[in-house]
Parts: C-alpha cells; structure tokens; sequence
C-alpha cells in the first residue's frame, strides 16, 4: 500500500510552485514549466533481511524500481504531439528500447524519506528533453505558409484569395516600435493542453509553426514552445523577453487540444515577424494557457 499522505503533500508542493505547468498524478507529475517528469517510488523492508544496514539497501533498491515503473506509466501518457502520445509514438522496437533507455538514466531527486512504517519513499526524474531527442517528429515537409499568402489590410482585415477573414486577435497584438523579439499566444479560456511538440495552424487548417521550421535537437533541448500560466509570466521569459509580438488564440486543435489556432490576419503576421527576425527557427515561441 503506498503512503498516500507522504505522496499527495509533495506533489502538492509541486503544483503550488510559479512554473509548474502540466499534470499531477497519484505517482508522480509532469512539468512543462521546467520540462522534467518526475515519479515517486516506495520501497518496504523484506522480511528475509539480516541486518540494519541491509534492510535499509533492500528497501532503497525496492523503491528505486517501483519508481521507474511509475516512471515509465506516467512517461506513456505524455503528449508528444496533439494526435499521439508517447505510448503510440513507440511504433518500433528500436524507438521502445530508446525511451526505455532514457527513464532508466533518471536520475533520484533530493534524499530518500525514511517513514514511520519503514517504508523508503524516493523521488525520480527524467528531463522531457530526453524523451524529445528520441520522439519528435521529422519534418515531412516544411510549412508553406508566408506572409505574402495572407494580406493583412489596414483596417486589421486579412483576405486569402476572395475571402476575408477578421482579424479577431488581441488588442495588445501589435509589439512596441523595435525588433520583435518573440511570439506569445493567449490560449487562456480554450481548453489548451501542452505537449512536447505542439504546433501553430491558421483557421484555413495551415500550419503556421510545426516541424521543419526548427532544429529538431535544438527543439528537443528548448522545446519547441514554452509555456506560461499569465501574460505577465510569458512576457518575462527569455524566449520572448524584450518585443514579444502577442497574438490572442481562436480555437485549439487535435485530440488532445495541443496545436493553437490562430486568424489568417494573425498568421501573416508570425508570417512577417519570422521573415525580419527569424524566430520560429529559435522557437522563440510561448503559449499562454490556464
């Protein structure tokens, strides 16, 4: 039976922390904020043991296996993309062996809590770059859309082709006169959910941002978007600090709700910042989510 009052203290802990963003489980959490996948493990004395000292190191070893079978659970549900989850992006052996790889490497997060049962209760961590390097997409071709396909009018109109479309972003869209320095989008009030490798489509269903606009290991060391509880927390994220260029989300995307969707207007216009300042190749990208 595990100490369910030990567990739930320190994941509460965790939740109540500034950039802890992502998911809390019975066993364990996943962090966005700072991108890291912990698991809890107990271990109990067995009753064969000898001594002290040998109780203590069965009981650790124990623990240490029961958290990275946590470990592997919790890493099988995490979002890769909006439509696949670690679990069904492991379609081969070789990709199997190589995350199974990863989580044996975690590494034991603080000090083992010896508890009044005398059970050992131990917390492991795997960096979600780890799980990246192995399972984010390759590009299967790199998004077309420029600026040149979406004109955005003065009025804050745009028109592919014969249709126009309302801007419908955030009053606060426009960057201050000066480079921009990133792209934030507000994905408050639409049920977005993170993931390792989100992307960015347009209301015509275009990707704006997603594989093939980055560096795949660089993606896989930064993420490909960071993510930020309030506006004030984007804003002051190395990402994008300084210019940031804010755009409000229209809708989310995927089954799992992870890609954003923004207007035509404000597509053209990630379209223009990336063409001056060549952010989406940095993933100089935040989403702002509740």
């Amino acid at each position: 039976m595990r100490n369910t009052i030990a567990i739930v203290t320190l994941l509460g802990a965790l939740v109540a922390q500034d950039d802890f963003i992502g998911d809390v489980f019975e066993n364990g959490s996943v962090n966005y904020g700072d991108r890291t996948i912990q698991a809890i493990g107990i271990g109990f004395i067995p009753e064969n043991v000898i001594n002290a000292g040998q109780a203590r190191r069965s009981a650790m070893r124990i623990a240490k296996q029961d958290a990275l079978r946590q470990l592997i659970e919790i890493v099988n549900g995490v979002n890769v993309t909006s439509e696949t989850t670690v679990s069904g992006a492991m379609f081969d052996d070789m990709i199997k062996t190589q995350v199974q790889g990863a989580i044996r490497g975690a590494r034991q997060i603080g000090s083992p809590k010896y508890l009044s049962d005398t059970s050992v209760e131990v917390t492991y961590e795997v960096m979600m770059a780890d799980i990246s390097r192995v399972l984010l997409p390759m590009a299967e071709k790199a998004p077309t859309l420029k600026f040149e396909d979406v004109t955005v009018a003065v009025d804050g109109s745009s028109s592919t082709g014969s249709t126009t479309v309302d801007q419908g972003s955030t009053a606060d869209a426009g960057p201050r006169s000066g480079g921009v320095t990133g792209i934030i989008i507000d994905g408050t009030g639409l049920g977005l959910r993170p993931a390792m490798s989100p992307r960015i489509m347009n209301q015509s269903g275009s990707v704006v941002y997603g594989p093939g606009q980055y560096s795949r290991d660089y993606a896989a060391s930064n993420g490909v978007v960071g993510y930020a509880k309030s506006m004030d927390q984007a804003k002051a994220d190395p990402r994008v600090q300084g210019n940031p260029l804010v755009i409000r989300g229209s809708s989310v995307s995927g089954s799992s709700g992870a890609d954003m969707v923004i207007s035509n207007a404000d597509a053209g216009k990630v379209a223009r910042a990336d063409g001056s300042a060549g952010l989406l190749g940095n993933c100089r990208v935040m989403f702002v989510l509740d």
